[in-house]
């Protein structure tokens, strides 16, 4: 089916929509979202599903986490802490060296990771002899597949030849490179500085130590920001010639993360602004050869991202977009997140108490949620519209409990205004989404999520 392409679109209908729809709401990085799970999670619910990773030769997905940085970036919204002991350092890969240890001692025979990935943090900031010595171990212990992927989010700055050789002597070939904006004015606002020529160095020595696929991230809405120097950091961002891009939109909640009260809310964008340059990237990039994947990815057409997106294999988990459709998620390290098919595990967040835990022999896990069948039918709905675009019942709706079918059908029938505003199409019983769609992703998911109405309380970024 063909669309009108969103560059086409006027921007005035385009705001005027963002202004009537735009509400806080879940990112549904997962379903149910996290602030449904519950501390206390039994951890024998989930060692009994560790055990279970790879029973019957499926192959899944490792996720590790590396808390620590050099400094802060003031937008930033993960679990990052700041030090420069090495000592610290080393005591908590010395933890997540017993918690692999003790998974590893639980897995099935013959247990291979289709897709592993670091995240942060920084974990390029790790001393090279422990970053080397765990992955070393990791791979021991958890093979990887055929054409198993390896990947990693860095920081440029402290990401040294010796570590990227390191990386790809191990078969890691995709490297996820923080760039977020190149104006100098913005850089000072949120303590992350660097020249173009820097990330342009960076880049050619990813690609010379073997790195087959960089993927360059940027944030839009940052202090500072306007679309005339957005503009200038997209024209610059392309000369790089990037594999995949992500454009995320600032989440400005300094309530809850104290360090982003630094930031001075009079120097955020309009937004108009704000949504401005979420159009500016989506034209620039489009127009510049790459494929749009979600609400906020760019990739190359000869990417995988790009081809699952076609193919409708696209899928989504708690390290973003991926090509691993079905795959269970193993997280290992603090705040890390296990994704298996019945459950979400989550570990203890502050990294010495994650320590503490593992040191006296207890699993770290303990927050989660158990999925139903009700969980798993709906998580199923939401995703496929986040990463397919495409909204549909399946048909066990009404086996599995008799109230969920007229639910969902009351979730299918709210969606009617959505299409008046040109937002989906009706197509094969369901819905595609337009392009202009793909803006509204999430507040086109907010009808399918069951848990929505009780969560008054939460503290959600805004939906566009």
């Amino acid at each position: 089916m063909s669309f009108i392409p969103l560059r086409d679109l006027p921007e005035e209908r385009i705001f005027a929509l963002a202004e009537r729809l735009d509400v806080r709401g879940p990112r549904y990085t997962s379903y149910p979202t996290v602030p449904v799970w519950r501390d206390g999670f039994p951890p024998e619910v989930f060692e009994r599903a560790v055990e279970d990773l790879g029973r019957e030769g499926q192959p899944f997905a490792v996720y590790v986490h590396l808390p620590f940085c050099r400094q802060r970036c003031l937008y930033c919204g993960c679990n990052s802490y700041i030090t420069h002991q090495q000592d610290r350092m080393a005591g908590y890969m010395e933890a997540l060296n017993l918690e692999l240890e003790r998974v590893a001692q639980k897995l099935p025979a013959g247990a291979r990771h289709a897709q592993l990935h670091l995240g942060g943090g920084t974990p390029t900031y790790i001393p090279a002899p422990l970053l080397a010595a765990f992955l070393d171990r990791l791979i021991a212990l958890i093979p990887g597949a055929p054409a198993a992927e390896r990947s990693i989010e860095v920081d440029p700055r402290v990401t040294t030849d010796e570590v990227l050789h390191l990386l790809a002597q191990r078969g890691f070939r995709r490297i996820s490179a923080g760039l977020q904006d190149l104006n100098p004015e913005v850089q000072k606002a949120v303590n992350r500085v660097f020249t173009f020529e820097q990330m342009e160095n960076f880049t050619a020595q990813a690609r010379r130590a073997g790195f087959t696929g960089v993927n360059i991230d940027l944030i839009y809405g940052l202090p500072k920001q306007t679309r005339a120097t957005w503009a200038a950091t997209l024209e610059a961002v392309a000369r790089l010639h990037p594999d995949r891009l992500a454009c995320f939109g600032y989440a400005h909640l300094p309530a809850k993360i104290r360090h982003q009260q630094a930031l001075r809310e009079e120097d955020l964008p309009a937004p108009r602004e704000r949504l401005g340059m979420l159009l500016d990237a989506h034209t620039f990039f489009t127009g510049a050869g790459w494929e749009a994947v979600g609400f906020d990815h760019f990739a190359r057409p000869e990417d995988d991202l790009a081809r699952a997106r076609r193919e409708g294999r696209l899928w989504r988990n708690f390290m973003g977009y991926t090509t691993g459709r079905g795959l269970d998620l193993l997280g290992l390290g603090c705040s890390a997140i296990s994704e298996f098919e019945t459950s979400f595990v989550q570990n203890i967040t502050p990294p010495e108490e994650y320590a503490q835990a593992l040191r006296a022999g207890r699993w770290a896990a303990h927050r989660g949620h158990l999925m139903d069948a009700e969980d798993r039918l709906r998580k199923r709905i939401i995703t496929q519209l986040m990463c397919n675009l495409e909204i549909a019942l399946p048909d066990e709706a009404s086996a599995v409990h008799c109230g969920l079918a007229g639910s969902l059908k009351q979730a299918m029938e709210s969606l009617r205004p959505f299409e008046a505003d040109g937002l989906i199409v009706a197509r094969n019983g369901g819905y595609e989404v337009t392009p202009l769609g793909q803006l509204f992703l999430r507040n086109l998911a907010m009808p399918f999520d069951g848990y929505l109405p009780r969560q008054g309380g939460s503290t959600f970024s805004r939906t566009v």
